[in-house]
């Protein structure tokens, strides 16, 4: 038995060091995006006809938060442009191969998370990619000013319901170090 342990123990050390590269190289950042009645602007734009239609825009300039979704950090503020409203009424606007979901809607996304003092951080992230009503979207991390100069890496967003209607959006930001002009704290 001490033979066996002796020899798992120097090889997960072993495969635990060389992973730490790859995870050493990222900085990872959790926020929250205030979607709440008091939480900032949420509303759709360019909706004549009162149907959630493609080509709809809909803006936004929320609180950011922190990872504990209570302390305020910056700005949340962006648009998105509605590319399938997935209702069914659109259904044959689909790729023929790729079915329809009438049970959520997507858009093309642009933001920036505007960081303020208190944060620990100084600049701004900027965000790009197709994001969902519902479920887990993954976006691109396209640049950065201050602290996050060159930013390059991914932001994972996720909806998590709240009371009243309101939502939160859980932001989890992977940003690539070698990227960065300047180290992150």
């Amino acid at each position: 038995m001490r033979k066996s342990l002796a020899f798992t123990l120097p090889s997960a050390l072993l495969l635990s060091l060389l992973q730490l590269p790859a995870h050493a190289h990222n900085l990872t950042l959790t926020t929250f995006a205030d979607g709440r009645n008091d939480g900032g602007i949420r509303q759709g734009a360019n909706i004549e006809d009162g149907l959630d239609s493609p080509g709809d825009v809909f803006v936004f300039d929320q609180k950011l938060l922190a990872e504990d979704a209570e302390t305020v950090i910056g700005r949340n503020s962006g648009y998105c442009i509605r590319t399938d409203p997935g209702a069914l009424d659109y259904s044959t606007t689909d790729h023929p191969t790729l079915p329809d979901d009438p049970d959520n809607n997507y858009g093309q996304c642009n933001w920036t998370l505007s960081f303020y003092e208190n944060s620990g951080y100084e600049g701004t992230i900027v965000v790009s990619g197709r994001e969902a009503d519902k479920g887990t979207s993954t976006v691109t991390i396209t640049g950065g000013t201050g602290d996050f100069i060159g930013a390059r890496g991914e932001l994972a967003t996720t909806p998590v319901p709240q009371a009243n209607n309101g939502v939160l959006f859980r932001q989890e930001l992977t940003i690539i170090k070698r990227h960065l002009h300047k180290y992150v704290r």
